[in-house]
């Protein structure tokens, strides 16, 4: 597979006409609002996208996204890898009435695809990747429970050890906490 550069507007018409195919890899820096969901703006994304026409003549667009990236984990607050992925097609309608077509057609099909529309005859790829990617994030991105911070597993083993002691009664639920707030200050003083 070629890696082509990557075009930010297309003519989908175009490229639907030719039955074409954009195989490339973009820098995640250039997704700016992806970035905003990231620990850092490094990595990349493979772009897979292929345009052909469907049975009625409507532009259709299959696409193929991946990216590694990273993430805040949000039990320990350091990075961790988040690998996103991205399977879709969608449908390009250059007018009002072209998207009320392709709606009311694919009404009476299993297969409900998303219109979108071009401006003057051009769509901005740029965007359509980055809502692909931005909308596979993880709800809660986290570290595997083995592989998160020391410091969070150490303060983990001390509420266990605090639960139990107040579980068996040989302490009160307010020693627990204050207990818990002394190791939690104990670890933050070692930073």
């Amino acid at each position: 597979m070629s890696i082509d550069p990557f075009p930010e507007r297309v003519s989908p018409r175009k490229l639907c006409n030719r039955n074409d195919s954009i195989n490339s890899i973009l820098p995640v820096e250039k997704l700016l609002r992806l970035s905003e969901f990231l620990h850092d703006n490094h990595g990349q994304a493979q772009v897979s996208l292929s345009f052909e026409k469907d049975d009625a003549g409507h532009c259709l667009i299959s696409g193929n996204l991946t990216a590694d990236v990273r993430m805040l984990c949000q039990r320990c607050l350091e990075a961790t890898e988040v690998k996103l992925a991205s399977d879709f097609a969608i449908k390009v309608a250059e007018t009002d009435k072209e998207a009320q077509d392709i709606a009311q057609s694919s009404a009476n099909n299993l297969e409900q695809l998303e219109v979108v529309r071009s401006e003057e005859g051009e769509f901005d790829l740029l965007s359509l990747v980055e809502d692909e990617l931005i909308m596979s994030l993880p709800i809660v991105a986290s570290h595997a429970d083995k592989d998160c911070s020391k410091t969070l597993q150490s303060l983990q083993q001390k509420a266990r050890q605090a639960g139990e002691n107040l579980a068996s009664g040989s302490i009160q639920g307010l020693e627990a906490l204050a207990e818990l707030k002394q190791a939690l200050k104990e670890e933050n003083d070692k930073k």
